[in-house]
């Protein structure tokens, strides 16, 4: 049992090396079982804007990587459900890296997010603390159902001890 574990340690440092993710801590691996947060961490999230990119994955996709065969399609990709139709010129889109959860998380941490620090694409402020919706021309029931409300509640939800 040692050795595998120490096998798939190894395997996994060499796949992060070879694919440029920084690697979580074993202290983070421990303390937190939750897939969605463990992903955020590799990808480069830290301290709060993990909670806040927890929130909007959960929030858009429910985890779900959410491809053109997903009944609810609507254009946009992935966990982070990523709009194909304003980011497919971009230098970083592609289908397959929209389509790989770990991947997508990393472009988003690079170039959607300054670092975890800017949350506008998804509605919310840069604080994550508020929405920030002005590039959706919605109701404000439409704001507070769609974006804000479930935000708030995966916000809350962030798994304990992670």
């Amino acid at each position: 049992m040692r050795r595998l574990a120490v096998w798939l340690f190894a395997g996994g440092l060499i796949a992060g090396f070879l694919i440029g993710f920084p690697l979580a801590s074993k202290a983070d691996a421990r303390q937190c079982d939750n897939r969605i947060v463990n992903m955020l961490k590799t990808a480069g999230f830290k301290g709060h804007s993990v909670r806040v990119g927890y929130a909007i994955v959960m929030r858009e996709s429910k985890g779900v990587n959410l491809s053109e065969s997903s009944p609810w399609y609507t254009g946009a990709l992935g966990v982070w459900q990523i709009q194909t139709s304003a980011h497919s010129g971009k230098s970083w889109w592609s289908r397959a890296a929209m389509l790989n959860p770990a991947r997508q998380t990393r472009i988003v941490y690079l170039h959607m997010t300054n670092k975890g620090r800017w949350w506008q694409p998804w509605g919310i402020t840069p604080d994550g603390k508020g929405v920030d919706a002005t590039q959706f021309p919605w109701s404000s029931w439409q704001i507070q159902n769609w974006i804000w409300a479930p935000y708030i509640k995966y916000y809350r939800e962030f798994p304990k001890g992670c």
